[in-house]
C-alpha cells in the first residue's frame, strides 16, 4: 500500500488511530483519515464538529480485489474521497455501501464509475428511486432524501444489489456483514460490520454522542422504534471493538454504542412515563434530565422536543 507518511499518532477512546489531515477542494471542510485497522480507515470532517460539514463519515476498506466505501458524503466530494483512497492504495473503488438514503451519505455516488456495485437495504433503494425528492437542498429547505440525483441518465447509479435483513459480502479477511434491524433514523438503515477488523459503521443510527435526528416525515423513520432497533443491534452484533459513527468527528468504542442505546431508551422510558401520567410534551421536555451514567451524551432542547413529540404521536 502507498501511505502518506505525515501521520500523527492519536489515542482515541482507547483506540490507537493514525490521522492525516489535508484540505479538501474548493474551500470544503478539511478531511481527516483515521486508521481503524491495517486495511480499514475512517474519512471524517476535521471541521464543523456539530454541523454537517461535508456530510457523513466515510469508511474506506481495502480488500484483495479493490476498495469498498461506506457512504459518499454530500455532492461534490467524490474527488476528495478518491484522493484519500489514492493516498492509501492504487486499487480501484469497486463497491459502495450506503447506510441510508440521505443526501449527506449518498451525495457523491454519481461521481464514481457506474461500474461500481452499489449496495443498500431494499427500502433505501426505493427511496433513491422515488419521485418525492424535494429540491435536493437538504436541511436548507428541501427533502433530505436524495433521489433527484438518480433521475434520467443517472438512473444507472441506482443500486443493483439490495437485501432485506442480512447480507454478507466477500469472505475471509475481506468479509463484510450488513444488518437491518428495523426502523430508526429511516426505514432502511444498514449497520456495516467489518469482521476481521472488529469494527462497525453505524450510519445515522448512531450519529454522535447525543440525541439523533430522526427522519420520520421523509424516510419513514421512527422515534418510537429507534430504541428497539438499537437494542436488536446490540444483541445481534458481536465481536466489534471500534465504531465509526455517522457524524462524530472521531471513532468511538463498542461500549459507547451500547451506552447510546441505553441513553436513548431511557429517554423513551421517561417520555412514556410522562405521557402516561398525563403530562404534556412541554412538561416532559422541561423535566427531562440525562441520567448520570450517560453524562457523555447531550440532549439539546430542540432535538429533545422533536423526538418527544414523535413518541407522543406514535411516530
Amino acid at each position: 500500500m502507498k501511505r502518506n507518511i505525515c501521520l500523527a499518532l492519536l489515542t482515541i477512546v482507547g483506540v490507537f488511530a493514525t490521522m492525516t489531515t489535508y484540505a479538501a477542494r474548493q474551500d470544503r471542510a478539511s478531511l481527516t483519515v483515521y486508521d481503524i485497522a491495517d486495511n480499514l480507515f475512517m474519512l471524517a470532517n476535521a471541521s464543523s464538529v456539530q454541523g454537517m460539514g461535508g456530510g457523513g463519515n466515510t469508511a474506506i476498506f481495502v480488500t484483495n480485489d479493490g476498495v469498498t466505501l461506506v457512504d459518499t458524503k454530500i455532492k461534490g466530494y467524490g474527488q476528495d474521497i478518491l484522493a484519500a483512497v489514492r493516498n492509501i492504495t492504487d486499487k480501484p473503488v469497486t463497491t459502495i455501501i450506503n447506510t441510508h438514503t440521505h443526501w449527506d451519505h449518498t451525495g457523491s455516488n454519481t461521481e464514481f464509475p457506474d461500474t461500481v456495485n452499489f449496495v443498500v437495504h431494499e427500502n433505501t433503494r426505493g427511496h433513491l428511486a422515488s419521485d418525492a425528492c424535494g429540491d435536493g437542498a437538504g436541511f436548507q429547505g428541501g427533502s433530505i432524501k436524495n433521489c433527484d440525483s438518480f433521475k434520467g441518465a443517472n438512473a444507472r447509479f441506482l443500486p443493483k444489489t439490495t437485501y432485506s435483513d442480512t447480507l454478507t459480502l466477500f469472505s475471509g479477511a475481506d468479509q463484510i456483514d450488513l444488518y437491518h434491524f428495523g426502523r430508526g433514523h429511516t426505514d432502511g438503515d444498514t449497520f456495516v460490520v467489518f469482521r476481521a477488523a472488529r469494527a462497525m459503521h453505524t450510519g445515522d443510527m448512531f450519529q454522535r454522542l447525543g440525541l439523533p435526528f430522526i427522519d420520520a416525515p421523509n424516510s419513514n423513520g421512527s422515534a418510537s422504534e429507534f430504541g428497539e432497533t438499537l437494542e436488536k443491534a446490540v444483541a445481534g452484533i458481536s465481536n466489534v471493538d471500534t465504531v465509526i459513527p455517522g457524524h462524530n468527528p472521531v471513532p468511538v468504542t463498542w461500549n459507547d454504542f451500547v451506552n447510546f442505546s441505553g441513553f436513548y431508551n431511557d429517554m423513551v422510558m421517561q417520555t412514556q412515563q410522562g405521557k402516561a401520567a398525563g403530562r404534556s410534551v412541554d412538561e416532559v421536555v422541561s423535566t427531562y434530565s440525562v441520567p448520570s451514567q450517560y453524562s457523555d451524551f447531550s440532549a439539546a432542547e430542540g432535538r429533545l422536543r422533536t423526538t418527544v413529540q414523535y413518541i407522543f404521536d406514535g411516530q
